[in-house]
C-alpha cells in the first residue's frame, strides 16, 4: 500500500471514531429507576394502611386535622374557580368529589372495610 492510500484509510477511521470522543459520550442525566405498579398500588393500599395502624392516637388525629384543612382548602380554591368561571371538567368533578367526602363528615379510618372496597354486585356476601 502506499502513503496515500494508508493516509486516506487512516482519516476515514477517524472521522468514524469522531461521534466517540469523550464530548459526544457525555452520560445523559440518570433516569430514576422505574418503579412498578406493584409498589405503586402497594402504597397506597395495604403499606398505607399499615402505616396508619401503627401511629398512636394523636398522630393520627393531627393527620386527620391535616386532611381535613387540605381538603378544605382544595374546596375553596375550586368554588373560587367556579365563581370565577374558569373550573374545567377535571377540576369540577374533583369538587363534586370533595364535597361529598366533607358531607361524611369526621368518620374514622376503622369505620370503612378492608381495602376500601365494597364487594362486586354479582358477589354474594357469605355473612
Amino acid at each position: 500500500m502506499n502513503k496515500r492510500t494508508i493516509a486516506l484509510l487512516a482519516a476515514l477511521i477517524g472521522l468514524s471514531l469522531a461521534p466517540l470522543s469523550a464530548e459526544d459520550a457525555k452520560p445523559a442525566a440518570p433516569a430514576a429507576p422505574p418503579v412498578s405498579t406493584v409498589e405503586k398500588a402497594d402504597k397506597k393500599g395495604k403499606g398505607a394502611r399499615e402505616d396508619w395502624d401503627k401511629l398512636t392516637e394523636a398522630e393520627k388525629a393531627e393527620k386527620l386535622k391535616e386532611r381535613k384543612a387540605k381538603m378544605e382548602t382544595r374546596i375553596k380554591d375550586l368554588k373560587a374557580k367556579k365563581a370565577a368561571g374558569t373550573l374545567n371538567d377535571k377540576e369540577t368533578q374533583q369538587l363534586e368529589r370533595l364535597e361529598k367526602q366533607a358531607a361524611r363528615g369526621d368518620r374514622p379510618p376503622g369505620d370503612r372495610p378492608a381495602g376500601g372496597k365494597r364487594p362486586k354486585k354479582n358477589e354474594k356476601n357469605d355473612k
